[in-house]
């Protein structure tokens, strides 16, 4: 402990219905008021304290309160539950903190992940004392973690991450369990960093996500039984998502938030679709000209480190938290000159060249809403298709899916892993359909959300389309730029009807990259990416009901003629273009 600094633990955080939550409190040692920065977390507030950087805020003039969410760890309560009951204890905690004797009344909410949620489910409840919010890397649409953009099941996301937390429901209830003691030993070995926790039960992780039906995994009705919810609850649009989603309660928040993500985070859609939801339809106008959005190259969580996936992007691409906090929360709660809103309101990491970047808004105003086709030799070009031609085929075996190489993933899965990934033979594959450009005469920077339009037929009565943008160097190395999947019921009536031509929009998220010149951009089409998503069974049955028995294969065609112009288009970004005007809808400029 720091010199000055007192740290109380734990402390017992009384709510409205007199559970009590525990938390630990770092304050200087003085008798003034000073403001309060509260984390929430289900992970364990002692494991969490190195990544909070409680000390070096204290020092720098702020109470830290850290505490457990309701039923987890040393906190009071029965069977947690994700975010349910977040919103009104996120208020009562904030409350407490505003009224204690070293508090001045203002308090403000940081954390990544989880931590976000429990942000945002507090801003929801409206505490009169909480004045800003600063969330990392997490949910605006609670469906989105669990289904993704596209209506796949996030297989290694949701099955790792409800074991993980399941673990300690298990250690409440004392469950007697080969699976719960298996997983403990090789957490064992791992110490007390929570990723590396996490990750430590892949073998495990990967023998539940084999496991069907998906629905009926073992041992979650005892340690996560919320986890059979996520197939009861579908649809995007199903109430259970709709009541707890910040995107559902943007009008009703009215803070300053700093929105913090990355282009290989598995909450990229969600931290921009947050920034932009604020700006244009949050409480106030002091709410709406308060949003601020950095975006960096990492994965989820990864914000200390240059190094993703299998790229270098340099010292530069990492961002210092504590500093950030400091300056974020100097401004609104001590009211100090940090600096911080003389920046642009658009911060972003560009690959590639690997520098920041300020920018006004997002998407760019600059933007070329660039089509490129699709051609039936496999090339891919801004030239549109000729009137004719024969589609590409492929059969999807779901038995033999297409492996997972880097993409937006939670942690490490299965052998999988985020970031930029070397994507080795991948496209050799018979089940993998590529479309790759000429070599590229100028440098091309692709910057913006990246939209995939699709036309497809299939046998099956639903089936996925999954597609990944690729960056292949003049060395024949290539590496994955932003991916995505269309799950076909999400689009269209099932069953579908056998050979029947559809168009299929596939989101691959936001990117930030430049192209040198000699590059060659590729767009690959196939129907499974695992483990990062549940491998289709291609039957049309309801999601996660599906046996082993039940899986078939599925014979899929991309279409690539003038009826059907299979397209990716490319927030391009002219290279001699200058910062002017506001941001236009996507929609609106694409051909």
């Amino acid at each position: 402990m720091a010199p000055g600094i007192i740290r109380e633990s734990p402390v017992y955080v009384p709510m409205r219905d007199g559970v009590r939550l525990a938390a630990d409190v770092w304050r200087p040692d003085t008798d003034d008021p000073l403001p309060v920065l509260v984390a929430r977390t289900p992970y364990d507030r002692r494991l969490l304290a190195p990544r909070l950087g409680a000390e070096q805020l204290a020092l720098d003039g702020y109470v830290v309160v850290s505490q457990d969410c309701r039923g987890r760890f040393e906190s009071e309560g029965e069977h947690w539950q994700p975010v349910e009951l977040e919103g009104d204890d996120g208020y009562d905690t904030v409350e407490w903190a505003a009224a204690q004797p070293w508090s001045n009344g203002k308090v403000a909410m940081f954390g990544a992940s989880y931590g976000g949620y429990v942000q945002w489910q507090a801003a929801i409840a409206r505490p009169p004392s909480l004045v800003a919010l600063l969330p990392e890397c997490c949910a605006s649409d609670y469906w989105d973690p669990v289904w993704g953009p596209g209506g796949a099941f996030r297989i290694a996301n949701r099955v790792g991450w409800t074991l993980t937390v399941g673990m300690e429901e298990a250690r409440r209830l004392g469950l007697d369990d080969p699976t719960v003691d298996e997983v403990r030993r090789l957490q064992d070995t791992a110490g007390d960093d929570i990723v590396a926790r996490s990750e430590a039960a892949a073998p495990v992780v990967q023998r539940l996500m084999e496991h069907r039906p998906l629905r009926d995994v073992p041992v979650f009705d005892a340690i996560a039984p919320w986890y059979r919810g996520y197939f009861e609850h579908y649809r995007r649009d199903h109430p259970r998502w709709l009541r707890s989603n910040p995107r559902s309660h943007f009008a009703a928040i009215d803070h300053p938030v700093l929105h913090v993500g990355g282009w290989f985070d598995v909450q990229a859609w969600s931290t921009i679709d947050a920034y932009l939801g604020m700006t244009e339809g949050s409480a106030s106008e002091h709410s709406r000209a308060n949003q601020w959005l950095i975006m960096g190259p990492w994965t989820h969580w990864g914000i200390e480190s240059g190094i993703v996936g299998d790229l270098d992007f340099g010292p530069d691409a990492t961002l210092d938290m504590t500093t950030l906090r400091r300056e974020w929360f100097g401004h609104w709660m001590h009211g100090r000159s940090t600096g911080v809103l003389d920046r642009a309101r658009v911060r972003i990491f560009v690959m590639g060249p690997n520098i920041w970047r300020d920018e006004h808004e997002w998407p760019l105003a600059r933007t070329s809403w660039t089509p490129w086709y699709a051609a039936p030799d496999g090339g891919l070009s801004p030239t549109p298709p000729p009137p004719s031609a024969e589609p590409d085929t492929f059969v999807f075996d779901p038995n033999e899916p297409v492996p997972t190489r880097g993409g937006r993933m939670l942690s490490a899965s299965a052998g999988a892993r985020g970031g930029p990934v070397e994507q080795g033979d991948l496209a050799r594959r018979a089940d993998v359909v590529t479309y790759t450009s000429d070599p590229l005469r100028d440098s091309l920077e692709i910057t913006g959300p990246v939209r995939v339009d699709l036309w497809v037929s299939t046998t099956a009565p639903d089936t996925d389309f999954t597609t990944k943008l690729v960056d292949v160097g003049p060395d024949g190395r290539s590496y994955n730029i932003c991916d995505g999947i269309v799950r076909t019921r999400t689009v269209a009536a099932i069953p579908l009807e056998p050979g029947a031509v559809y168009a299929l929009p596939v989101d691959l998220g936001p990117t930030s990259i430049v192209l040198p010149a000699g590059h060659r951009l590729q767009l690959q089409v196939s129907s499974s990416s695992f483990p990062m998503w549940e491998p289709n069974a291609n039957t049309g049955a309801p999601v996660g009901s599906d046996t082993l028995d039940d899986l078939r294969t599925a014979t899929q065609r991309v279409f690539h003629d003038q009826a059907h112009p299979s397209r990716v288009v490319l927030p391009v970004i002219p290279a001699s273009s200058t910062l002017a005007g506001s941001a236009r809808a996507r929609d609106e400029a694409i051909p």
